[in-house]
Parts: structure tokens; sequence; C-alpha cells
């Protein structure tokens, strides 16, 4: 992922950084030629009108003698001034490639001509039926500009793609940690699915051989199929967590108002050993949910052993779900939450669970934008702390 987000970067750079410049040199280039062009007429009208005086009501032999002297007065070594009779020079330059003006001279009027194999600018100015003036300016200097920004622009450019290359390297990896740690974590949740779905089912396959195979007295029949009965009820309580994940993942909750202690009376009805305190709140949640989530946390505090009742003490803001069992470390209370761990694997197995309610309950209280707290001592037991907003202001 990292490399194909990098190789992307920098081929985009590639592509974006050569053709930006190109188009930036492309454009000074076509507004200096035009200033040059501007310039270029603004300078022949003023010729124009010199030699239209100069020619007025003269001869031919006239005409000649000032075509002859056009040069000296008004051409330099980047301009070319010509009196052209009926699309022949008369006198005084040298006009290359002249067969490229005919359709140039041939137009009424004034027309321009930029030749750029040859880097000059044309201007030809019809002053009356036979006579056109010619101008021949040398615009190689914006050419060369145009070189020398296209040389600047492709060392610029490849400095920037080897500077976003850099970067891309850099950024591609950061932009990939969340995929990489999602892929990860899938993996992880796969091998964890797959672990925990080996154990029911080798002994369910087994089982069934042990009885197509030998001849079990009554008694030991029964304890297999019993065994066999609570590994397939493992697998389908792992089957509805999962499908419960999947649609909390995909439905929003629908939040309405209720009384938490009613609510908390309806949650612990199922239940033996517990204990109701606290004080009654109205609470904006989704109420099923709400009694799974406490539920849940109740199953997870009578598995961890312990003589005292379980506690549910009920807040304005939430609930804590107390008991006086075995207890977690630091370490273990960090990773309670994730799924298919297990603090003491031979307690749950005991005991059925599937290691995904605590998962569960996660993702139910941060539907509520809520969280859920453990604070735990091995050996004295433990506290869950459920605090969300009530109102619908947080929601």
């Amino acid at each position: 992922m990292r490399t194909k987000i990098a190789a992307a970067m920098t081929a985009l750079a590639l592509l974006l950084f050569p053709l930006g410049a190109m188009l930036i040199v492309r454009h000074c280039f076509d507004l200096t030629m035009e200033r040059e062009r501007t310039r270029a007429l603004s300078e022949e009208a003023a010729i124009a009108r010199a030699v239209a005086m100069e020619i007025t009501d003269k001869s031919r032999e006239e005409v000649y003698a000032v075509a002859s002297g056009l040069q000296g007065r008004y051409g330099s070594d980047t301009l070319t001034v010509a009196l052209l009779y009926r699309s022949a020079v008369m006198a005084g330059a040298e006009i290359g490639d002249a067969d490229a003006l005919d359709e140039l001279i041939g137009t009424s009027g004034r027309a321009t001509l930029l030749n750029r194999p040859n880097e000059t600018l044309y201007i030809a100015h019809r002053l009356n039926e036979d006579l056109t003036l010619l101008l021949v300016s040398d615009v190689s200097a914006v050419y060369a500009l145009r070189r020398d920004l296209a040389g600047w622009a492709g060392g610029l450019s490849l400095l920037g793609v080897l500077l976003c290359g850099a970067l891309s390297a850099l950024l591609s990896g950061w932009l990939a940690r969340p995929f990489r740690l999602l892929a990860q974590q899938r993996q992880e949740f796969i091998d964890a699915l797959a672990h925990e779905m080996r154990t029911p089912l080798t002994a369910i396959v087994a089982g069934c051989r042990l009885m197509q195979r030998a001849r079990l007295p009554q008694n030991e029949r029964d304890a297999l199929l019993e065994t066999m009965a609570c590994e397939a009820q493992r697998l389908s309580d792992m089957d509805e967590r999962l499908l419960q994940l999947t649609r909390l993942e995909h439905a929003a909750p629908e939040f309405v108002r209720f009384s938490s202690m009613e609510m908390a009376r309806e949650a612990v009805s199922v239940f033996e050993n517990v204990s109701l305190s606290g004080e009654d709140a109205l609470f904006f949640a989704e109420r099923e949910l709400t009694i799974q989530l406490l539920r849940n946390l109740i199953v997870n505090a009578q598995r961890a052993g312990g003589e005292a009742p379980v506690c549910v003490h009920m807040r304005q803001d939430g609930f804590d779900v107390i008991d006086r069992g075995c207890g977690m470390t630091r370490e273990q209370a960090a990773r309670a939450f994730e799924p298919y761990y297990k603090a003491d694997k031979s307690r749950a197995r005991a005991q059925g669970g599937a290691g995904l309610g605590l998962t569960l309950c996660k993702r139910i209280a941060q539907l509520h934008r809520g969280s859920l707290m453990i604070d735990s001592v091995p050996g004295e037991g433990t506290t869950v702390v459920y605090h969300f907003d009530t109102t619908s202001r947080g929601l």
C-alpha cells in the first residue's frame, strides 16, 4: 500500500510539474511576443507615415531613391526596412524567404506574419496599389528568452519531482498507516475468530466420531451430548454477537427518552444475586441497546466470581457495575474490550464466554457518544463505569 501511494504521488508530480512548467513558459512567451508585436506595429506606423509623406507626388526614380535610403534612416541590426513595388524589393534591403511573404504582401491594409523557423516578425503595410512597406523584425531574443525559461523550468520541474518523490515516501507512510493498522486489526480479528471457532468445532466433531465408533454407556453418552450441545451453543452465541456487531456498524440507533431506573429493573430482572441502587434519571438513548449493554456488563461481572452480589448503581449520566470477583491487572483491563480477549481463558471457557461481550458494549457506548472505563484490582474486584451525555444536546 505504501509503495503504491508513493508511486502514484510521484507519477502525478512527474505529470503535473513538467506540464505546469510548459504552460507557464508558453504563456510567458506568448505575452512577450505580443508585446514585441505591439511595439513593432507602433514603430511601423511611425515609419509608414514618414515614408508616405516622402513618396507623395514623386516619380518612380525619386521613389527608388527614397527606398534606397530607408534602411539607413530607419533600420538597424534587428530591423530591416524595405519598400516593395508590386511585391518586389526596390532597393536598399535583402529579404530572405520572400516566397513566404506572397500571401502577406497581397493583403490589403496592414498584416503581420511570425516566421517561427527564422525567428522573425514580418509587417507588411500597403501604401497604395503598387507600393508596400515591409518591416522585418528580428525576434530571436524572445525565442532565446523562451529557451532560457524552458531550461529553468525543466530544472525546477526535475527538482520538484525529486522533492515530491521524497515527500511522497514520507507522506505515504503516514497515509498508509491507518490502512496497515486496519488490515492488521482485521487479520487479528480473523485469527482470533478462527481460534475461537476451532475448539468447539473440534469438540463437536470428535464427539460425533466417538459416538459413531464406540458403544458408550448411557451416562457417558448423555455427558458427551451435553458437551457437544454446550459447544454448539457457544458457536451460536458467537454468531449472534458477530451479527449484532455487524448491524451496529450499519444501523443508526433510535434515541428516545426513558426512565433509567425502569430500564435497569428490566435489565436485572433476568439475573439472580444482583443489587440495584442509585437515583432515577431521564436518559435519552436507545433503550434496548442500553439494556443489552447493562446485561452484558452484569454477565461479565458474574463470571468474575465472588460471593458478594453484583451491584448496579445508577447515576444521572450513566451507571456503574461493581463486582467483588477475581479482578484484573492493568494490562488485562487495557485489553478487555478487544475481540475474543479473555483475561482468564479457563474460566471463560468453562462458563461459555465468546469473548465478544465487552467488544459489543464498547460499540454500543460509542454509538451513544459515551465511554466505558474499567477500574480493577486483582483479587478485590472490578468496577465498570459507563458515562454518556443523557440529554439531546449531546446527540
